[in-house]
């Protein structure tokens, strides 16, 4: 028996650093990470950028549309801004404020044509009174008349401006109550009702 132990003993020896030398399996994956070449690291992190752009804001820009088209636009016809930025929607209310203003300017006029012609006759101080308030409203009508004109024109060029800023239902805006703590030691709740304005944005 004792001349067997030191055999085995120097056996066993040689077995376990023989045991140990199983792959490490952490040196493994850093092994497999560092194989990765720096040109395909940058690749594949460029790949995943413009996807995440695409997915985000699915934006076709269109360079052909002009701001400047769509105010000529509706600067020669009212509306037809609008039609070149695709709102037609929004034609048939142009054409109702100024359908509506015309129709202010034309029945004031007639009023203040009718006061005149009353005031000729009898120059008293009723009629004087009921010429200039005819003749202010029909100045009014008038300034109506230029104020639409120019909303009109300046929707145009704003709606061209914005033509191409599109976004998916990936961003949302959101407006609900929510209560604010109040530092103010007067205050008997603590608390003050406002809004809370956020911004969500849903990824993948």
């Amino acid at each position: 028996m004792s001349r067997f132990f030191p055999a085995v003993l120097i056996m066993a020896m040689g077995v376990i650093p023989a045991l140990g030398q199983e792959p490490d399996s952490l040196s493994v994956a850093l092994d497999s990470i560092y194989s990765v070449s720096e040109d395909e690291f940058f690749r594949a992190d460029t790949l995943y950028a413009d996807s995440l752009l695409t997915d985000s804001l699915q934006n076709d820009f269109d360079y052909t549309h002009s701001p400047m088209k769509a105010t000529l636009y509706a600067l020669v016809l009212p509306g037809l801004g609008q039609a070149y930025n695709k709102k037609y929607w929004k034609i048939p209310i142009v054409w109702a404020a100024l359908g509506g203003v015309g129709y202010a300017i034309n029945f004031n006029t007639s009023q203040y044509q009718q006061a005149v012609i009353e005031y000729q006759e009898d120059p008293s101080q009723n009629n004087e009174y009921k010429l200039r308030g005819w003749r202010r409203y029909m100045e009014l009508s008038y300034i109506g008349l230029v104020v639409v004109y120019t909303l009109q024109v300046l929707d145009a060029y704003v709606d061209a401006q914005l033509y191409n800023w599109n976004v998916n239902d990936n961003l949302s805006l959101g407006v609900s109550p929510s209560l604010q703590p109040m530092m103010h030691p007067s205050s008997l709740t603590g608390q003050a009702v406002g809004l809370t304005c956020s911004i969500k944005i849903r990824g993948r």
